[in-house]
């Protein structure tokens, strides 16, 4: 069922409280009504509708001449304009006409005429109302007018500071294209978290084998979600949906799978031989948690997400994502706690090769740290581990909760997901009261997310079963020397190799027969670096990090 009209009005008001009380509203639709009878309805009038378009009637006559109304432009019809189109800012023809250089991305193309308006002229304040109202949906009745008015005000007044990236160039491969969100407006001592679907409106299926983020600094994270069905997202309204820091409302939880997540600007490649599947009728959600800590000032955001493609039945491997979260978590006040969580997956019919994983907590987060879980619910393997830098290749000593590591596995890391895994997370809250999970940055979080393909059938796969079956450890590890630690069960054809992570062998630790029993192995005298350690046993291999520091 579709969201309904006061859902959509809710979801306003709401984003109304977020960002800061005032008195009494008017529609915002209302100062776009008057702004379009001042500067436009001389040329758009009912005797001589310029563009076959009239804008001199009534507020209710003049929205149902402009929302969803296709352009009498062949070149913007063509294009899948409408004059204006909710929440979306790019196909709102009305808005290109008008709008005079404020927006790069959104000025006329060749065959749409010249600038509006031919008399006159619109002012930045202007035409950031027209966009405003539009990215919140382009509603006819609204309660947040008022305040829409002052932060553009206030923002164009020099009460501004942006949040946009310095470098944001379009890709040029083929097939490939550029979304850009925004400009989002958040007010002083503020933050917000809101979702906004993008229908691709994708006649066919399409392979993404590269998705590009560029955010600002400003934006505690950035998620790309992909709706379940062109039907699941008819379950929302169309432009900004706020939120709710208490409820969660607002969100497109349950109707939607995660694709990806920055919490920095970071460029996924995916591996080759893979790519996400996008369907025919895919519809996205965006999810953006921003923030404004400046006391005065109005926060100006902007994202732009290069999106790379290819023809379907390109890749030979489809890439999944999945997100775990823990929110069974109460840090006491002045206090240090540390929390795990054990994931399995029963109906599991296939192994996960798991190319990417990270983590993500709030500002009282200190350590992140993610295993493999044994079959018989003891803790395995460390995959991934939170003390490292952004890259997860070099040991810095301290989780950087705001840019917590990004572990790409090359090769990917084969696990038997019906086994699963264990996070565990470490929090030192040094406030003075209680903190638990919640959806602001004065809350908690424990949340991890990975990609992976499918691998073998469950009880065919190697690499996991391999290392259960050697105890194969690696300790200490990171470290300047360290040990590799194995047990043999039967006489074994076996070889250790150390190679750098362009796959260069730098050093063999042994190679040949070996018979039953424990084994040992010192690594020493490597420069300070990241290296595989790739462990071949009867033909069947299984591929550990190495850190080696100074």
């Amino acid at each position: 069922m579709k969201t309904s009209l006061t859902k959509r009005v809710f979801y306003s008001v709401l984003f109304f409280f977020c960002l800061g009380a005032v008195n009494a509203q008017t529609s915002t639709y209302t100062g776009v009504y008057n702004l379009l009878q001042a500067k436009c309805a001389s040329c758009h009038n009912t005797s001589s509708p310029a563009g076959s378009l009239d804008l001199s009637g009534t507020a209710s006559q003049v929205y149902a001449n402009i929302v969803n109304h296709v352009p009498s432009n062949a070149t913007a019809a063509t294009r899948g304009d409408k004059l204006i189109k909710g929440g979306y800012v790019h196909s709102s023809f009305l808005l290109r006409k008008i709008n005079n250089g404020l927006d790069a991305d959104n000025g006329i193309n060749a065959g749409e005429g010249s600038p509006c308006p031919q008399t006159g002229s619109v002012t930045n304040n202007d035409i950031e109302l027209v966009r405003q109202w539009i990215i919140h949906g382009a509603l006819q009745t609204d309660t947040m007018g008022t305040h829409v008015q002052n932060l553009i005000d206030k923002y164009y007044a020099g009460k501004s500071h942006t949040s946009v990236p310095a470098s944001h160039p379009l890709p040029t491969d083929p097939g490939s294209y550029q979304l850009h969100i925004g400009k989002i407006l958040l007010d002083s001592n503020s933050e917000m978290e809101y979702f906004m679907k993008y229908d691709l409106h994708l006649p066919d299926t399409i392979e993404v084998n590269r998705i590009e983020l560029f955010m600002g600094a400003a934006s505690h994270h950035f998620i790309l979600y992909k709706f379940l069905s062109p039907s699941a997202a008819t379950n929302f309204a169309d432009g900004m949906r706020i939120q709710d820091p208490a409820t969660g409302q607002g969100s497109s939880t349950g109707y939607s799978n995660i694709v990806s997540a920055w919490q920095r600007p970071y460029n996924f490649q995916l591996p080759a031989g893979t790519a996400y599947s996008w369907e025919s009728g895919s519809v996205l959600d965006f999810n953006h948690h921003l923030y404004n800590y400046n006391p005065d000032s109005v926060l100006g955001m902007d994202i732009y997400l290069n999106i790379y493609t290819q023809p379907k039945h390109t890749a030979q491997h489809t890439m999944y994502s999945t997100l775990f979260y823990n929110p069974n978590i109460l840090i006491p006040a002045g206090q240090t706690a540390t929390f795990t969580q054990s994931k399995t997956f029963s109906s599991a019919a296939n192994n996960w090769n798991v190319w990417f994983m990270s983590s993500h907590t709030h500002k009282y987060g200190v350590d992140f740290n993610i295993f493999q879980r044994n079959s018989d619910g003891t803790t395995g393997a460390q995959m991934y581990q939170g003390k490292f830098d952004y890259s997860h290749n070099t040991y810095a000593g301290s989780f950087d909760w705001a840019h917590p590591p990004v572990e790409i596995f090359t090769p990917m890391y084969v696990i038997n997901p019906r086994d699963g895994f264990i996070a565990e997370a470490t929090y030192d809250n040094t406030g003075s009261t209680p903190v638990q999970w919640g959806l602001t940055t004065k809350d908690e979080m424990m949340v991890y997310y990975i990609q992976y393909t499918l691998g073998d059938k469950i009880n065919t796969g190697i690499q996991n079963n391999l290392a259960e079956t050697l105890n194969l450890q690696i300790f200490p590890n990171p470290a300047s020397r360290t040990t590799v630690y194995y047990t043999l069960a039967g006489s074994s054809k076996v070889k250790l190799e150390v190679s750098n992570l362009m796959g260069q062998n730098v050093r063999t630790l042994t190679e040949g027969e070996q018979s039953a029993g424990n084994y040992s192995f010192d690594i020493d005298q490597l420069a300070a670096g990241t290296y595989l350690l790739k462990t071949t046993v009867n033909g069947s291999s299984v591929t550990r990090k190495l850190i080696i520091t100074n």
